[in-house]
């Protein structure tokens, strides 16, 4: 064996061995990203999919979206962003928890009303996430796509 083959074939099974352990954290993947966790989750996210307890409400989310600034600013839009009927409100916070396995949403709805959401992740790509969490007994999930 020459010593160019023995160099790719190590650097092959370093990457084999590497890479699974370190980039495929959520179950419906992605396998590996260039991008870092927090960089996949900022953005606005449009609802393709809304799901409580297996009935599809999508459409009650229709013009709706969620902004997840980078600084962890989180802001839920009522109509299209840049539309007519842009609505910021209610604002909040995000941030990743439980060693980034999990996304807690604090929104903040007026003087002395605030709640908070953990999701649990499903999937985390560039432009798709997918989220669920238990509301009682309900099985809430919430899949997006970036816009």
């Amino acid at each position: 064996m020459n010593k160019s083959f023995r160099k790719t074939t190590a650097l092959l099974l370093l990457v084999l061995l590497v890479f699974p352990l370190s980039c495929g954290k959520y179950e419906e993947g992605p396998w590996f990203s260039i991008y870092s966790k927090k960089e996949r989750a900022t953005g606005n996210w449009r609802f393709e999919l809304v799901r409580i307890d297996g009935v599809d409400v999508t459409e009650q989310y229709a013009d709706n979206s969620v902004n997840m600034l980078k600084n962890g600013d989180l802001y839920w839009i009522q109509g299209y962003l840049g539309g007519p009927w842009d609505t910021y409100g209610p604002g909040g916070k995000w941030s990743f928890i439980n060693d980034k396995m999990q996304i807690e949403m604090h929104f903040y709805t007026g003087v002395r009303e605030e709640y908070t959401l953990v999701w649990e992740i499903r999937r985390l790509a560039y432009a798709d996430l997918q989220l669920e969490r238990y509301d009682g007994d309900k099985l809430v999930e919430w899949r997006m796509w970036k816009y």
